[in-house]
């Protein structure tokens, strides 16, 4: 059964090999220094069932390396950020975390990062993909290994194209549109089925839908040396006009991720991310067999375009144990007797995600070609990083309301964007590019 099908795991098949790899770390490297080291480690991944395999994989380490002992920390995602930038200031950071990218220009600001050994460097720079790379450079340093990739693609629901008559995904803007009035379900003037939804209230749900639309219709979201706002030009009012478009005609509702109004085919397209995988497979009207992945709609002379993002292992600059730290890091994302990583094993099982290390997506080519999951894993040849930038997430926070602004009838699209770019801009040049 393909192992992305469940988000149950098979906790045995995560840490299998583990054993060989820890005798090939023994082997293959230099020991640690004999004095007993603690590194405490901080992840977002707190359920059970994410906690317990990892666990799994750090006690393996700690099996060949007796005097390094691991304590996993976790804590909700919403709370991680702040758990980071306060354990700098009250003394008690983390040896290692695992972080947003996006998160980065201000960790590099505030001195939080360790910069990697050039082992790590040379390590990641040509083992993983450019996306990942690129996603995890800042100031044209490199600044800790790259882990689940995540990027956007169009989703329908196939029954509901079927009974429209809508025989192909919609490739282009205008057969977005022409699709979507044609899955939209009227009972007199209220819609009862809508043919595209946009997720609201979540800045990333709003934003990078968004963005993947602006890049297929050849916009750019920030100046390339980082110092001025781009999305309020012609192709981001366009992009929120088409929007507004298919909203005004009622041909596109706007939703709460919670609502699972997509699942229960209450709208029949929207544009998300891999990492919804595992909710579409568990509780989809038709499963998962009813799901359709196609690239971003784009506009004429352009080409499909999606948002890419990811998470990164780092170390603090202010452990006293950066080489433990590393160490560990190292191990855990190499290449076990030619095959998976420990980390490659943990994000295809455990968080149905797409795994950055190259050999990683080689080795589980089975997991990752599935029908839902191979358009992503296609689309990170042709997608472009969120823009890692200073004051990047609170840029982003600030454009998700303008451009809710706009689809609530509270502002043109000229007036939100304008005010995001705006008020990108103040931030910007406060922070510095």
């Amino acid at each position: 059964m393909n192992q992305l099908a469940s988000t149950r795991i098979n906790r045995r098949a995560v840490i299998g090999g583990m054993a060989a790899a820890s005798a090939a770390l023994a082997l293959g490297r230099p020991a640690l220094a004999q004095d007993k080291v603690k590194l405490v480690v901080l992840t977002h991944w707190g359920t059970q069932d994410q906690k317990d395999v990892l666990d799994a994989i750090f006690a393996d380490y700690m099996a060949a390396n007796p005097n390094v002992e691991v304590e996993h920390q976790t804590v909700a995602f919403a709370d991680l950020v702040s758990r980071i930038t306060t354990g700098q200031l009250g003394g008690d950071n983390p040896d290692i975390y695992h972080y947003y990218n996006l998160w980065m220009p201000d960790f590099v600001g505030s001195g939080l990062l360790a910069t990697p050994p050039e082992a790590v460097v040379s390590d990641v720079t040509s083992n993983y993909g450019a996306g990942a790379v690129s996603g995890a450079t800042y100031t044209d340093q490199l600044w800790g290994y790259p882990t689940e990739q995540n990027t956007y693609q169009l989703i329908a629901n196939k029954a509901m194209m079927a009974e429209a008559g809508v025989t192909t995904p919609p490739a282009t803007w205008d057969e977005l549109k022409s699709a979507a009035e044609a899955m939209t379900k009227r009972d007199g003037d209220k819609v009862t089925q809508a043919g595209m939804m946009f997720l609201q209230s979540w800045d990333t749900g709003v934003v990078h839908p968004w963005t993947s639309l602006l890049y297929s219709n050849g916009g750019e979201y920030v100046s390339a040396d980082n110092t001025k706002a781009l999305f309020n030009e012609q192709p981001g009012l366009d992009t929120l006009n088409m929007q507004l478009d298919l909203i005004n005609s009622g041909a596109a509702m706007t939703s709460v991720l919670e609502d699972n109004d997509f699942l229960t085919g209450q709208a029949a397209m929207t544009i998300m991310a891999n990492f919804w995988g595992a909710e579409l497979r568990a509780g989809m009207t038709g499963g998962i067999e009813n799901v359709s992945v196609s690239p971003i709609p784009h506009t004429e002379g352009h080409d499909p375009v999606a948002v890419q993002y990811q998470w990164i292992w780092g170390v603090s600059a202010t452990t006293q144990k950066a080489e433990a730290a590393w160490s560990l890091l190292q191990w855990l994302n190499s290449p076990v007797d030619g095959g998976s990583s420990p980390m490659g094993n943990f994000l295809t099982t455990a968080l149905n995600a797409i795994p950055g290390r190259t050999s990683d997506q080689a080795a589980h080519e089975d997991l990752l070609g599935d029908a839902f999951v191979a358009p992503f894993v296609e689309a990170l040849k042709t997608s472009r990083t969120e823009p890692i930038i200073p004051g990047a997430a609170e840029i982003k926070t600030g454009l998700q309301k303008q451009i809710e602004s706009a689809w609530f009838g509270e502002k043109s699209a000229e007036e939100a964007l304008n005010q995001a770019a705006s008020d990108a801009d103040a931030i910007l040049a406060e922070k510095g590019a």
